[in-house]
């Protein structure tokens, strides 16, 4: 049996300015920094042997934090792990977006399954991309710890999949806030949760802020 710790980054600029994201990278903030070493913190303990990131720079600097504080020696990097491409939408404003395409996201709104952004990706390519790699992660690692730390929907999606929901239902799972904890324990097809969308460590940098 194999368990994977799946997360997200630190809260960066962007996300404070709603602010897309995708490919471009934004730096942590000075929230999303505390966020990431209350992460690390917590995992400490957790017996992680591996830790893999999104080659973004905010995903980086997350899982750094978490490698610092365990002591491993080098994180592996893989763009597998990048999050959804928004193509065209990316380095702008959401609310501005939505003014601009109100059909679209419309669509996106009610199905986002359905939506492949201007110049972008959609679900079905994030998921078989990010997923993929994962299976790939828990091939090379039988009977280890790993941890992972990518984007928000990016690990929606992964989150989603675990659980045995198709992409149609991604709803049915919590939003994966910045730093949020999900812990697997996997044997063979099957994901038994322990954690899901997870933010207790978050309580004591909420309290300073």
């Amino acid at each position: 049996m194999t368990r994977i710790i799946l997360t997200r980054h630190g809260q960066t600029l962007w996300n404070i300015e709603g602010r897309v994201q995708g490919r471009l990278d934004s730096p942590l903030s000075e929230t999303g920094l505390l966020q990431a070493r209350s992460l690390a913190n917590r995992l400490k303990d957790e017996g992680i042997q591996y830790i893999y990131t999104s080659d973004a720079p905010r995903a980086r600097g997350t899982a750094e934090e978490i490698r610092r504080e365990i002591g491993l020696d080098q994180l592996i990097i893989n763009p597998a792990l990048r999050e959804f491409s928004f193509g065209d939408w990316e380095g702008h404003i959401w609310g501005e977006l939505r003014k601009a395409y109100p059909d679209l996201f419309k669509i996106w709104d009610a199905s986002p399954h359905l939506v492949t952004a201007p110049g972008g990706e959609n679900m079905a390519m994030v998921l078989l991309r990010s997923w993929d790699f994962v299976q790939k992660i828990l091939v090379n690692h039988p009977g280890e710890t790993i941890c992972v730390v990518t984007h928000g929907l990016t690990l929606k999606l992964l989150v989603t999949k675990a659980l045995g929901f198709e992409i149609h239902d991604w709803t049915k799972t919590p939003w994966q806030n910045n730093t949020a904890l999900n812990i697997f324990e996997v044997d063979g097809d099957e994901w038994k949760p322990e954690l899901v969308g997870d933010c207790q460590h978050l309580e004591k940098v909420d309290q300073r802020n």
